[in-house]
């Protein structure tokens, strides 16, 4: 063998080698190009996703917007009464600025039944007697000053004076908080 047998063999590998290189370069950028493709595939699913949620949410917030107000005017009352605590204080305040004879005030926790905003109420139990036009006056002055707070039951009857009333009534005070 001589040279031109060897230069000619180490040419021959030499091409042998840049061919299995272009071959190698070629398939790594076709995989590469394959894997942009895919992740801009992924990026324009997620675009349009992203667009599709941003519009459910404008869309969401369209329908909502009366009961944000709604909420809006009505999140002042509930906050100053959250607690059982507040509410009760606030009830036999109410009670004692009106100078009203209570004969009998009871307050108890009670939960609320399939409404998940509005976890539980205080109750109050209360009885007077006294004047017919101070305790109706009361009662309407009550809805005034406490919004949030039900009548969920009245009992009227005579009193033992000519003018007096009796009343038996039940007031729920709807709790925000636990």
């Amino acid at each position: 063998m001589n040279h031109k047998h060897i230069s000619c063999g180490i040419i021959a590998i030499l091409i042998l080698a840049m061919v299995q290189l272009t071959l190698w370069v070629q398939n790594h950028r076709t995989k590469v190009q394959k894997e942009a493709s895919d992740a801009q595939m992924e990026e324009e699913t997620a675009g349009s996703s992203l667009s599709r949620e941003h519009s459910q949410i404008a869309d969401l917030r369209r329908q909502s917007a009366n009961l944000i107000e709604f909420l809006k005017i009505w999140q002042p009352y509930f906050t100053t009464v959250d607690t059982t605590q507040s509410a009760e204080i606030n009830m036999q305040m109410k009670v004692k600025d009106a100078n009203l004879i209570n004969l009998s005030q009871r307050f108890e926790p009670a939960p609320v039944k399939n409404n998940t905003s509005i976890p539980t109420t205080l109750r109050a139990l209360l009885t007077f007697e006294d004047d017919y036009a101070k305790l109706l006056n009361w009662l309407g002055n009550l809805e005034a000053t406490m919004p949030t707070v039900r009548t969920s039951s009245i009992h009227l009857s005579k009193g033992t004076r000519l003018n007096d009333l009796r009343m038996e009534v039940i007031l729920e005070q709807p709790l925000l908080k636990q």
